[in-house]
C-alpha cells in the first residue's frame, strides 16, 4: 500500500529545489543526503498501525504526507500556478462571477453577454482578463482549485502545480487532517493535533514511550533532522567529523527556535562585517565599483633548453 510513485515524485522535486531545500544551507555538497520527504514517509509508514481497512489506512497516510486532494488544493493555493483563466478553461461552473471578476480588453464582447456566461470559457479568445474576487472565502477558493486539479490525470501533473509540503505553514496545511486521523484511530484513543503529538501517542501505544530513532551513520543529517521534526527522540553519530558537524547544525541551527535563529543570523552578520573590515585593512584590491579581488593568477615562464624559442607556461592561483 506504500505510495512509492508519489513519494518518489516528491523526493525528486525536493532534490531539484536547490537552495529551496531546508538543509541546503548546511553542506549543500553532501550528495548522499536523503530527501526529507522520503524520511518522513518511511517513519510514518513504520509507525502507523495497520487496520482491516487497507484503503482507509493509505488515505490517512497520504493525508499525513500532504498527498491527498484536499492538501493538494491548499498547496496549489499557495503556489498560484493555476491561473483564473486556466480554471475558466478547465471546470464547469454555472455561477463563476460569484467567485471571479473580469476586465474587457477590447470591445469585441459586451459585459451583459459575459455576465450570462458560465465556465468553461476561453478568456483569451473572448478578450477578457479574469481575476479572483478579493473577498472570496478561502474555503470557496479551495473548492474551486480542487475541481480544477481533478481535471488532471496523474498525481505528478497535479503536484507540479503545487508547492512542496515543507514549504508551507504546517499548522495551516494539516489543520483539516487531524479530525479524520483521530476518527480513524479512535479505537486506539488517539487524539492528536500535530505530527509530534501523533508520533508520541503512537510510540506510547507500541513502546510505552516516545519513539526513538538512531542513525549510526548520519551523513548530512536528514534522517535525525526529520525524525526530530516529527517528534521522535533522536540519536545520531558518524565517523566523519564533517558529517557530525552537519547533523549538529541541522538540529541546532536550522531546527532552532525563531528567537535563537534570529540571534544566529545577527551573529553571522557581525562576523561577516568584521572579516570584511579586516580584508579591507589588509589592502586587498578593490576597483572603483566596489568589487573586490577574490583570487590572483600568476604565471611561471621557463625557456625550453632544447627547443630554441619555445616557452613553457604554468598558470597558478
Amino acid at each position: 500500500m506504500f505510495p512509492a510513485q508519489k513519494v518518489s515524485f516528491e523526493a525528486q522535486r525536493e532534490r531539484k529545489a536547490g537552495p529551496g531545500q531546508t538543509l541546503t544551507a548546511m553542506g549543500s555538497y553532501w550528495k548522499g543526503r536523503k530527501p526529507l520527504i522520503l524520511v518522513r514517509a518511511i517513519l510514518l509508514g513504520t509507525l502507523l498501525p495497520q487496520t482491516d481497512e487497507a484503503e482507509a489506512d493509505l488515505d490517512i497516510f497520504e493525508q499525513l504526507m500532504g498527498f491527498d486532494d484536499g492538501s493538494l488544493a491548499r498547496r496549489a493555493l499557495e503556489q498560484s500556478a493555476i491561473k483564473p483563466k486556466d480554471i475558466a478553461n478547465l471546470i464547469s461552473l454555472q455561477n463563476p462571477w460569484e467567485f471571479f471578476t473580469y476586465k474587457i480588453k477590447n470591445n469585441s464582447v459586451s459585459a451583459e453577454k459575459i455576465n450570462l456566461m458560465a465556465f468553461p470559457l476561453d478568456a483569451e479568445e473572448m478578450g477578457i482578463t479574469i481575476q479572483w474576487h478579493r473577498d472570496i472565502d478561502e474555503s470557496e477558493r479551495l473548492n474551486i482549485l480542487s475541481l480544477a486539479l481533478a481535471t488532471y490525470n496523474t498525481y505528478e501533473e497535479k503536484a507540479a502545480l503545487c508547492k512542496r509540503p515543507e514549504e508551507l505553514d504546517q499548522d495551516w496545511l494539516y489543520a483539516p487532517v487531524w479530525p479524520r486521523v483521530n476518527k480513524h484511530f479512535a479505537h486506539l484513543g488517539i487524539n492528536a493535533n500535530s505530527h509530534s503529538q501523533l508520533m508520541e501517542q503512537l510510540g506510547i501505544l507500541r513502546f510505552g514511550r516516545r519513539p526513538k530513532v538512531a542513525d549510526t551513520f548520519s551523513g548530512g543529517g536528514s534522517i535525525p533532522f526529520e525524525a526530530a521534526r516529527l517528534g521522535c527522540s533522536v540519536y545520531a553519530s558518524d565517523l566523519n567529523p564533517i558529517a557530525c558537524m552537519l547533523t549538529w547544525g541541522a538540529l541546532n541551527v536550522i531546527g532552532s527556535s525563531q528567537d535563537k535563529a534570529a540571534t544566529i543570523i545577527e551573529e553571522q552578520h557581525r562576523v561577516v562585517k568584521a572579516v570584511n573590515q579586516e580584508i579591507t585593512a589588509l589592502g586587498i584590491e578593490h576597483d572603483n565599483e566596489g568589487n573586490r579581488a577574490k583570487a590572483y593568477l600568476y604565471c611561471l615562464e621557463v625557456r625550453c633548453p632544447e627547443q630554441v624559442g619555445w616557452y613553457l607556461f604554468r598558470l597558478a592561483g
